[in-house]
């Protein structure tokens, strides 16, 4: 009975710090005033204010496969968040669990593509609350400006996913005077290789993405001021999710020149930079 007890209480214990470093998190975005704020909340999830606009992309905070527990909470971000950014319509992308608390708890806007569309009528999302991307087809949304890129999905073995859907999306986005660069999940295109004055880029150095020799080429071509890696460290791998869910960050920074390494940031979900 004591042992269960002491169990108990560690787990109350714990919740309750989760509780506190996630409110953390949530006071953190809500005090930044000036300049552009970049979080990593995991993942492909990104969130980033300006000006008291708060985005995200491919958002991803309870699900199931995660290794530890989202840095902030859903109800919290709900608060916070005016666009929410999707590339694809994987659930480790497009999340069903968050877009349902956004869709009941916030007024966010989902900016989607397409082949997201079916979903966003599943999950009930009101026509007035999406804006559609389509691949070379730039719009402005609250004051952001949306240059959605084409995405090829990959697969194991360095393939082409045979499901891969033309009318999924990467993204420029240009905010604060910004630029970033999401290419969602994708091989490594001439519609990335073209572009110019990238500030921030997010990639994917993982099997089923740009792995480490494209995300080297795309790095070394656009000298981006920051670099920073995604789709790693988030969801536990094993031998079926071994193919998207490992990344080779490390070997990636490691590969680079002393100055573009000085660009390169592994964080840690709920870490902040500053985007000057």
């Amino acid at each position: 009975m004591y042992l269960k007890g002491l169990v108990l209480l560690f787990v109350l214990v714990f919740a309750s710090l989760m509780a506190q470093d996630s409110n953390v998190l949530k006071q953190e975005i809500e005090q930044h005033k000036k300049g552009v704020g970049l979080w990593w909340s995991g993942h492909n999830g990104w969130i980033i204010k300006s000006e008291g606009l708060v985005i995200s992309t491919d958002i991803l905070l309870n699900y199931d496969k995660r290794k530890s527990p989202p840095p902030i909470s859903e109800d919290e971000l709900a608060e916070l968040l005016d666009i929410s950014f999707v590339t694809h319509g994987h659930k480790d992308h497009f999340a069903r669990s968050i877009s349902k608390t956004l869709i009941e708890k916030s007024k966010c806007i989902f900016v989607i593509p397409e082949s997201c569309l079916s979903i966003a009528q599943e999950l009930k999302i009101p026509k007035e609350r999406i804006r559609i991307a389509k691949p070379r087809e730039p719009f402005e949304i609250l004051g952001v400006k949306v240059s959605p890129l084409r995405a090829i999905h990959g697969n194991a073995n360095f393939a082409v996913y045979y499901k891969a859907n033309l009318q999924d999306c990467g993204y420029i986005l240009e905010i604060g005077g910004k630029r970033f660069l999401q290419p969602g999940d994708s091989f490594l295109l001439e519609d990335h290789l073209i572009q110019e004055k990238i500030d921030v880029l997010f990639f994917s150095p993982t099997e089923h993405n740009m792995h480490i020799k494209n995300s080297l080429t795309l790095i070394e071509k656009l000298q981006p001021k920051y670099i920073m890696p995604q789709h790693h460290s988030t969801v536990v791998v094993n031998e079926s999710t071994f193919f998207w869910a490992k990344g080779y960050q490390e070997e990636v920074r490691d590969k680079l020149s002393e100055t573009l390494a000085k660009r390169y940031y592994i964080l840690e979900p709920g870490d902040k930079i500053q985007i000057d």
